[in-house]
């Protein structure tokens, strides 16, 4: 690196511990946009909490139902939401440049994408009985899941909307809109589920684990009504006069360069997690029920990773568009270090007290005894899975995505799966073999996102780190 005189005389001025100062500034920067992000995300998976702990009194049919909608569910969806996120890096980068004007023509186009591409998952969530009976799930099961990602369907559309929204608020440092709406969504979620599952006598007829489908549905529809009434009021970041709202070719291919391997690393993991409940199902119900439960568990703890890796990531953009590469890398230490602590003390909480976690979503002895025993197991991953969405979100911020997808191919499904499956299934370990196949796909892929983010953002040259992405 070339320093100038005056960058050298500074350089010698510096004051002991001055660079733990500036590491403890950033972390506070970063935890300032991660707390609400955090909270709102928490807010999300809530809902899917929420569903489970209110269906899982219908027993293990039911709670085996809403475990295999929901991951067939969210492959899809997840992947359409790591499209949208495509837009992220592109919103952020342009306003830590200051240029609002280039956030909102990204914000338009990011909105014709999601209408476009709600329209095939709506239409395949009306298949949900045939698919599960192709992939060899239980007839009961089966036919209790296609209802439930039927009654899904109606809350796609506006899901992708709301996504696409709350990126535009996120990355413009607008983060308490969209946690508080999320928690309104999610009171919303409760108070239908209560309605729509258990019915009301002589009004409204019990609907089962369907009624937690419709109650989703009923809240995220709330979630943009709510949105953009938000914007309604705060008219200086909504769309102004003469900015270009039509579809805008150029723009929109570059929104899913960018996207589309975001989505591909979102499939490529939700699909890990989807197949193994796939391989619970082919187990039994009873496996499934107690695989659903101990998955939303590690789903609540890793929403607290996620959403500090968000915060990263939309930093390292800020960082990035303001031309600022030692706060940048500050930035992804910082995220690293917050997500893989807060899942480290996580798995020390799932090794102390199993049981009595398991036991907070359902009194079936055997489905908690199972539980305990896949949530032993999901406390050696847990540190992984910090590790890996830190990977992909620091990476992210600096518009590199394409290796993330890659390095997901080849963790998840080159070594995950079949790790799983065989344990699972040709040495007799059932669901633990399942769980330690996760866990070793997700230990290879914390790995190398890791060298891949010390190459993107240490080894290259800091001008190759722009929107375009790095290769």
């Amino acid at each position: 690196m070339v320093y100038t005189a005056v960058e050298r005389v500074s350089a010698t001025r510096r004051r002991p511990g001055r660079p733990a100062r500036l590491m403890a500034a950033e972390v506070r920067g970063l935890l300032d946009l991660a707390g609400p992000i955090i909270v709102s995300q928490l807010g999300h998976v809530g809902m899917n909490t929420a569903d489970t702990v209110m269906v899982g009194p219908l027993g293990a049919t039911s709670l085996a139902a809403a475990g295999l909608g929901s991951a067939m569910h969210w492959l899809g969806t997840i992947v359409c939401v790591g499209i949208l996120l495509g837009a992220s890096p592109l919103m952020a980068q342009a306003f830590g440049a200051r240029d609002t004007a280039r956030c909102r023509s990204v914000l338009a186009q990011t909105l014709w994408l999601a209408v476009f591409l709600a329209v095939p998952v709506t239409f395949v969530s009306f298949a949900g009985e045939a698919i599960a009976l192709i992939i060899g799930q239980d007839a009961q099961v089966s036919a209790l899941t296609g209802d439930y990602l039927a009654a899904l369907a109606p809350g796609i559309l506006p899901y992708f909307l709301f996504t696409a929204l709350r990126a535009y608020l996120e990355a413009m440092g607008h983060v308490k809109a969209p946690m508080i709406i999320t928690f309104i969504a999610l009171g919303l979620n409760i108070l239908f589920n209560a309605v729509l599952i258990y019915g009301v006598e002589g009004v409204i007829p019990a609907m089962g684990v369907v009624g937690s489908g419709y109650a989703t549905s009923i809240a995220r529809w709330s979630m943009v009504v709510a949105v953009l009434v938000f914007f309604a009021a705060r008219k200086d970041i909504w769309f102004h006069h003469g900015d270009r709202l039509r579809p805008e070719t150029s723009l929109l291919r570059r929104i899913l360069r960018l996207g589309g391997p975001v989505g591909g690393q979102f499939g490529l993991e939700m699909g890990l997690f989807s197949f193994a409940a796939i391989m619970m199902g082919w187990l039994g119900p009873l496996e499934l029920a107690a695989h659903q439960v101990t998955i939303n568990i590690a789903s609540t703890t890793f929403m607290v990773a996620l959403g500090v890796s968000l915060a990263g990531s939309i930093r390292i953009g800020h960082h990035i568009g303001a031309r600022r590469p030692q706060r940048m890398r500050r930035a992804a230490l910082a995220t690293y270090g917050l997500a893989v602590g807060f899942m480290g003390i996580c798995a020390l909480l799932f090794i102390t007290a199993p049981g009595t976690l398991i036991s907070l979503y359902t009194r079936d002895p055997e489905i908690v005894d199972l539980g305990a025993r896949l949530l032993l197991v999901a406390a050696a991953f847990q540190m992984f899975d910090g590790g890996q969405v830190a990977g992909v979100s620091v990476l992210r911020g600096a518009a590199e995505t394409r290796s993330s997808a890659i390095i997901a191919g080849v963790g998840y499904w080159a070594f995950g799966v079949p790790i799983g499956y065989i344990l699972a299934f040709r040495f007799a370990l059932g669901p633990v073999g399942v769980w330690l196949g996760l866990t070793a796909g997700l230990f290879i892929v914390a790995l190398l996102l890791a060298l891949r983010a010390r190459h993107v953002l240490w080894r290259l040259p800091f001008s190759q780190l722009h929107a375009g992405g790095s290769g």
